[in-house]
């Protein structure tokens, strides 16, 4: 479905992706694990051309080219065929929760008024924020604007969603409202990637973790052969760091 190839991204003479060979199948929910610096959040913005690669190839279902010499009109037809939902929400703070949710369906798509308005009551309904749909973003909490975040980036039923740390901005207490609703989506086979810090969501929702070192990708695996028999010494001190129960002996 979405494949890079030889991925290679620098910045200010720091090469931050290192040739990175990355693939998602339809319908997989693919966790994107490491410490900070690694290269994850990098990785998502040069596959949603928000940044630009130096170096590398894309494949997009029938799109395939190299990364650098693809068109403006075509960023803009692949990022309609994708969904992203940012750390820090990017909601637009003079718009209401449902205002928001429409935007990329008018502005975007030409999608009618009345059509765009019974999308965004859908996806609000379904993130469990339609009773908030009048507010704006200054009235809700994190939580509660990434759910409305997550809304708009599945309002335009896209083919794929990233989400880059949807969590990491939140109080613990808030995070779980977020992960029930990335959960919804993944058990109804929405196609996703997760750069996450979340080792539970990763554990027990994702079917494969990529796990970044360097700007490189050294582990990618299934989720439960990841968790129980890690065959990098970096991925088990990660590990051991950030899983309190974790008991592999390094």
């Amino acid at each position: 479905m979405l494949e890079v190839a030889d991925l290679h991204k620098r910045f200010d003479g720091n090469e931050v992706l290192k040739g990175v060979n990355f693939k998602v199948d339809k319908g997989e929910v693919v966790a994107v694990l490491g410490s900070s610096g690694s290269g994850k959040t990098t990785l998502l913005r040069c596959i949603s051309f928000l940044e630009k690669a130096d170096r590398g190839g894309i494949v997009f279902g029938d799109f395939h080219k190299d990364i650098t010499k693809v068109k403006s009109k075509e960023i803009r037809q692949l990022r309609m065929r994708m969904g992203f939902v940012f750390q820090s929400y990017n909601l637009f703070r003079n718009k209401t929760a449902i205002q928001n949710v429409m935007e990329g369906l008018t502005v975007a798509r030409k999608t009618p008024d009345a059509e765009a308005k019974d999308i965004a009551v859908s996806m609000l309904k379904k993130v469990g924020m339609l009773d908030r749909a009048d507010y704006y973003p200054d009235q809700l909490s994190g939580g509660q604007q990434q759910r409305v975040a997550i809304a708009r980036a599945i309002a335009t039923s896209p083919e794929i969603i990233l989400f880059d740390e949807p969590t990491s901005a939140l109080d613990p207490e808030l995070t779980g409202e977020v992960l029930d609703v990335m959960k919804l989506l993944a058990g109804e086979g929405t196609t996703m990637v997760v750069v996450t810090h979340e080792m539970g969501f990763a554990q027990s929702v994702a079917n494969r973790v990529v796990f970044m070192d360097g700007g490189v990708i050294i582990e990618d695996r299934p989720s439960s052969d990841f968790f129980s028999n890690p065959r990098e010494e970096s991925v088990k001190r990660f590990l051991r760091r950030t899983m309190f129960d974790y008991d592999y002996s390094i």
